[in-house]
């Protein structure tokens, strides 16, 4: 905890200094967008999410249902050296790559284009006038997309949340994938609480395949008791891996995949000297009975 606390002052410190600007408004930026684009809200749960495109002639490509692939790593802004590298390894053969702390600068949008990448980031703020926050890649295009971002307690500095949608070949169902960077350091339980309740109004509206991933920041048992019991109402079951190079802090993993109404065939964790946490790689099928 005390590690904690001493990021959480230096980043109140960066944010003083300037090198951290948080935008007044929430939005997104894509490969499709222009940077000033606001994104709408998330639905909440007096709402609905807008009907899937899965099953309609159009010229929308598909995930395969039989076998895809889903990178999820918080990248630490790809602050150390052979970073970029490490990431276009890892993503060679993923057709979704979920990241958190992404950091988007020229170099990174040059590889995830040229890799034909689809890609979002839900802008957390700004870092020496850098787009920071959640990142999600796609080999296919979304056709849904919706963000929010929520304030750490003790910093003020946002953590965001940015939620897709994918078609899926050989059903009428879509995948709804959500990207997800919990709230670090606060003084009780109720903010983690709050955003978890948050993103599951919105998922709870998908009642097809769902990918829950991200960086949740689970560092303590109560932490991970509700984030248990919440992904657990959503229905959702969590990866395991058979080597587990999964980082922990205080004794917790705080990286974390769940899915639901999929089948993981493949599983597996990989150590990096490129961030402080390592990267989870896993191959996804649907389930027999979709």
């Amino acid at each position: 905890m005390v590690k904690r606390t001493l990021l959480c002052i230096a980043a109140i410190g960066l944010l003083l200094a300037g090198c951290v600007k948080i935008p007044e408004h929430h939005g997104t930026v894509g490969k499709y967008n222009e940077l000033h684009d606001i994104n709408t809200m998330c639905p909440g749960k007096d709402s609905i999410l807008p009907l899937s495109t899965a099953g309609v002639p159009q010229k929308i490509n598909e995930l395969d249902s039989r076998s895809f692939r889903v990178l999820n790593w918080n990248s630490y802004k790809g602050s150390i050296k052979g970073w970029q590298e490490d990431l276009e390894r890892l993503g060679r053969q993923s057709d979704l790559v979920v990241l958190q702390e992404g950091y988007l600068t020229d170099d990174l949008q040059k590889l995830l284009n040229n890799k034909k990448y689809n890609w979002d980031i839900a802008n957390a703020f700004t870092y020496y006038d850098i787009y920071t926050g959640v990142l999600t890649a796609s080999r296919v295009k979304p056709d849904f997309l919706c963000s929010f971002r929520v304030l750490e307690p003790l910093s003020g500095i946002p953590k965001t949340v940015l939620i897709t949608r994918y078609p899926l070949s050989g059903t009428d169902n879509s995948l709804l994938l959500a990207n997800i960077h919990m709230i670090n350091v606060s003084l009780n339980i109720s903010a983690y609480r709050a955003q978890l309740e948050q993103i599951a109004e919105v998922l709870s509206q998908h009642r097809g395949p769902l990918l829950i991933a991200g960086d949740f920041n689970s560092w303590s048992r109560e932490r991970m008791r509700i984030l248990n019991d919440i992904t657990q109402e959503l229905g959702t079951e969590t990866v395991t891996f058979d080597t587990d190079h999964r980082v922990t802090f205080m004794g917790q993993q705080v990286d974390h995949i769940y899915y639901r109404q999929l089948v993981p065939i493949a599983a597996l964790t990989e150590k990096v000297k490129t961030s402080d946490h390592n990267p989870m790689l896993v191959t996804f099928r649907l389930a027999d009975d979709e």
